[in-house]
């Protein structure tokens, strides 16, 4: 089917409309809230305040051509709920940023995060300034990576959620309680309002339009939006619009980043079973609902502008399909087919797809998730459960809840409607490597970490040693950063709305960000391992092992970076890395990944909870990288780091089977924050069947979240001569897909040295 006057409408709107438009909401709304009297209101009722005035003032959008309705008009193109967004700007106004008001009880408090404590506040600049680690806040994650749970939802509606808070509320005693569940309350009429709003907008478009069609589609919105969300969803179209809705209306209101639609094949499968059995519905019809569904999402954003900066084409909005269900069966039904079909019919890049299977996946599935990778449009996540189930119930989740869990976000890995760690947290291990193999001693007292120098070691084991104390240095810093800093976030913004979602905080009365959801583990995202790994080989087998170099002047070279010492140089690169599948590299990386392993089971996290390993790296690979000084392995000051598990580009690794060899050394199950590795292998001789063959190897090894293309390095550089000639060559850059031919010249050659294997 055509969805031209579909996708031009859309076009209109959030190429040349959204970001004004918002603009000019935030002014009007937000001068609206201060012209309150918020400084005598609890956190809870500022909260309650800015959800009536953002729905008492909002005007909803309406498209012609889509049944769909959710915009709401008051937050930029690009923006996922965050109540900052400076991603992607789409005009000259917008380079600076937009705010939206769902934002406006944290910035009236954010103050506090500051004023507490000082000392801490300024140490934590410090140190995120010497890129020690990286969150999306000041302490916590406050503002993307949110999981909302749609089931709920789904199986009672906006009503049914008011009604349980109303329950718990005859027996609250606190007033913390109280307001809390006030707040959920309030929180739920107010989408009501909305939903209303649409309703009535839809009215007054359907009696003004003469084209029968638009009126009919408009008159269909009308009566729908009447009744759901507040009452449940009954039919597929009201369940797939419901997705819609929440996410775009959690965000305006919340001001936070809800950045899944959750399992989306598993979840809407009875409401698609009943409407086919009760003839209401068609399969094409499904389709057609799917396709505008996507492309409602996808054409926020000119795909063709050039990515350069830190996340330009990063929308942080993605869905989970396949997998296995609770009993641990395939997941694979029409719908699954239907999201991946029509992503390929209609060329979309967002949202983002999580691609789930196993060993007993069957072929067809398989096939289907492959189709768009081998023919060089990588647009998936393959996500590995063999992988990541054990992996969750070794961080002790049950069985049932491990066999459901989301990838969210870029590869954020949680339980589903249970939990919400600080996602993105990145906590950057080749920093402290490079403080201790640069002996940064003027640089310690800065970021309130002393570092042991390697210079008088004796032997290999004596630099391991010194290399592991130094990490847990960092890894007890950053936990007593956040657990003096981030355990306030409740006085600062509170969640009411995104908290009604997961499946505790109205049994506790209790709101998310005051600890009400079942799991609050902290994620520590690895920054570094391939890189350190493949250091300290060189520097065992060079200075130690063959006792080629004196470790003195080894260090000496490193410190000079590189410079007349090319010879040395050379040899490290040439020593054993990390994806040879030599048993020098695995068996070090297998004890290296253990030793962080045991370090984190030792600690307490943020808020009590246990601390998950995990190795991923966003474009950091670029932006770390250049800041970072020569490392043992070969690596010169600036040059990229390693992303994830990937093996470093110094290592001109040929064959792949060697990559999938080191992964099986692994411990997989010491990996419940996830870890992602990339892969490129060649388009022209990947087939359906290889790439089934491979993906099923692949889940005997460590891998989880696989980043795949099927692309050769010629095809690459003939797309740098002539883009026209490749216009749907798309890549997988880092945690999003991107066409080749929108990157920058800086991100084409990240891409391009990267390793093709064979």
């Amino acid at each position: 089917m055509n969805y031209n006057a579909l996708r031009e409408e859309l076009k209109q709107y959030y190429w040349v409309e959204a970001d004004d438009r918002s603009d000019a909401f935030y002014e009007k709304c937000v001068a609206v809230l201060d012209d309150s009297d918020y400084k005598s209101m609890s956190v809870y009722q500022m909260k309650t305040y800015q959800y009536r005035t953002i729905a008492d003032m909002f005007d909803p959008v309406l498209f012609d051509n889509s049944p769909f309705y959710y915009e709401t008009g008051t937050m930029a193109a690009t923006c996922d709920g965050s109540r900052y967004w400076s991603k992607m700007a789409t005009s000259a106004s917008s380079v600076k940023g937009h705010r939206h008001p769902g934002g406006w009880t944290y910035w009236k408090n954010e103050h506090k995060f500051r004023e507490q404590d000082l000392e801490i506040w300024n140490i934590s600049q410090a140190q995120k300034k010497e890129q020690f680690y990286l969150i999306c806040g000041p302490y916590n994650d406050t503002m993307q990576h949110f999981a909302p749970n749609y089931r709920p939802f789904l199986e009672k509606g906006l009503k049914g959620i008011y009604l349980d808070a109303e329950k718990q509320l005859t027996t609250a005693n606190a007033i913390e309680e109280k307001e809390f569940l006030l707040s959920v309350m309030e929180g739920m009429l107010q989408l009501k309002k909305m939903a209303e709003k649409f309703a009535a907008k839809a009215e007054s478009k359907s009696a003004a339009a003469s084209d029968e069609a638009i009126k009919s589609n408009y008159k269909h919105i009308a009566e729908t939006a009447k009744h759901v969300p507040w009452e449940k969803p009954e039919t597929f179209y009201e369940a797939l619009n419901f997705y819609a809705f929440f996410r775009k209306a959690l965000g305006t209101l919340e001001g936070i980043g809800p950045n899944t639609f959750g399992r989306i094949d598993m979840d809407l499968y009875p409401f698609y079973r009943s409407d086919i059995e009760k003839g209401i519905l068609t399969p094409n019809e499904a389709y057609e609902l799917i396709c505008k569904f996507l492309i409602g999402f996808d054409m926020v954003y000119d795909h063709n502008k050039i990515m350069a900066g830190y996340a330009d084409h990063e929308l942080e909005n993605t869905y989970v399909l396949g997998g296995c269900d609770e009993d641990g069966k395939p997941l694979y039904n029409e719908l699954t087919k239907m999201f991946l079909q029509a992503t390929r019919d209609e060329k979309i890049i967002f949202p983002k797809i999580k691609c789930r299977y196993f060993k007993n996946s069957p072929k067809e599935y398989l096939d289907e998730i492959d189709r768009s990778v081998v023919d060089s449009r990588s647009t998936v996540i393959f996500q590995n459960d063999d992988a990541v189930i054990p992996a969750l119930v070794r961080a002790g989740r049950p069985l049932e809840e491990a066999r459901d869990y989301l990838v969210s976000g870029c590869w954020g890995m949680l339980t589903n409607g249970s939990e919400k760690a600080d996602g993105g947290n990145y906590v950057n291990l080749l920093k402290v490597f490079e403080y201790t193999i640069h002996n940064l001693t003027d640089r310690m007292e800065n970021v309130g970490m002393r570092f042991n120098p390697v210079d008088d070691a004796q032997s290999f084991e004596e630099v391991y040693k010194i290399v592991c104390d130094n990490i847990l240095i960092l890894f007890k810093e950053r936990l007593r950063i956040t657990q003096k800093g981030g355990n306030m976030w409740d006085q600062v913004d509170v969640l009411p709305i995104f908290s009604s979602t997961l499946e505790s905080c109205i049994d506790k009365k209790k709101d998310y960000t005051a600890g009400g959801c079942k799991y609050r583990d902290d994620h520590f995202d690895c920054v570094g391992l391939p890189n350190i790994v493949d250091s300290l080989l060189a520097i065992k087998q060079l200075c130690f092992d063959s006792k080629k170099y004196a470790f003195g002047d080894f260090l000496a070279a490193i410190r000079n970076n590189w410079e007349n010492a090319e010879y040395m140089r050379a040899d490290a690169i040439n020593c054993n890395g990390w994806g040879d599948g030599s048993t020098e590299s695995c068996t070090l990386a297998a004890r290296f990944n253990n030793d962080l392993f045991n370090m984190l089971q030792d600690l307490t996290g943020t808020y009590g909870g246990k601390v998950l390993l995990g190795h991923l790296t966003y474009t950091e690979i670029r932006w770390w990288g250049a800041k970072t000084l020569a490392t043992p392995d070969g690596r010169r000051n600036g040059d990229y780091i390693t992303q994830g598990l990937t093996p470093s580009r110094l290592k001109k690794i040929p064959s792949v089977t060697s990559v999938v060899n080191s992964m099986g050394a692994l411990d997989e199950s010491t990996l419940a924050a996830n870890s992602v590795i990339n892969i490129i292998l060649p388009s022209n001789r990947v087939t359906l069947d290889i790439c089934e063959a491979f993906l099923r190897t692949i889940t005997y090894t460590a891998v989880e979240s696989l980043q795949l293309n099927c692309v050769t390095k010629e095809q690459l550089l003939d797309a740098q001569k002539h883009p026209e000639d490749h216009p749907d060559l798309i890549v997988r850059v880092c945690g999003f897909s991107a066409k080749f031919t929108s990157l920058s010249p800086e991100w084409q050659q990240e891409v391009l040295t990267r390793n093709f294997y064979e």
